[in-house]
């Protein structure tokens, strides 16, 4: 079955067989949540030490939970985690280096 998307009033929703989707929601989140959590337990770490391989596990594990909660139009959720998703590379970017002293 192809995947359509149909736009409502509201927003939009996708138009899969429910059991297909779900399937799909549940893979993403049940790689997303468990990666996530273990990579940003050790956050500050990954960052300073500049681990690449982490960071990358990381980003793909929160782009999963991003789309997860986008098939369920669950913006909110998008939103929340998207947030961290820019923050989280800015983070990186930055290499986690505090202000020196002025």
């Amino acid at each position: 079955m192809a995947a359509e998307l149909c736009f409502g009033s509201l927003g939009g929703t996708w138009d899969v067989g429910s059991e297909t989707l779900d399937g799909v929601r549940v893979g993403l989140f049940a790689f997303g949540y468990p990666v996530s959590i273990a990579v940003i337990v050790r956050w500050v770490p990954v960052v300073r030490e500049r681990r690449i391989r982490w960071f990358v596990l990381h980003q793909l594990a929160v782009a999963a939970i991003v789309i997860g909660w986008s098939t369920e139009s669950a913006w909110s959720a998008v939103l929340i985690n998207g947030a961290w998703l820019v923050i989280a590379t800015a983070w990186y970017a930055a290499g986690g280096q505090r202000p020196g002293p002025a």
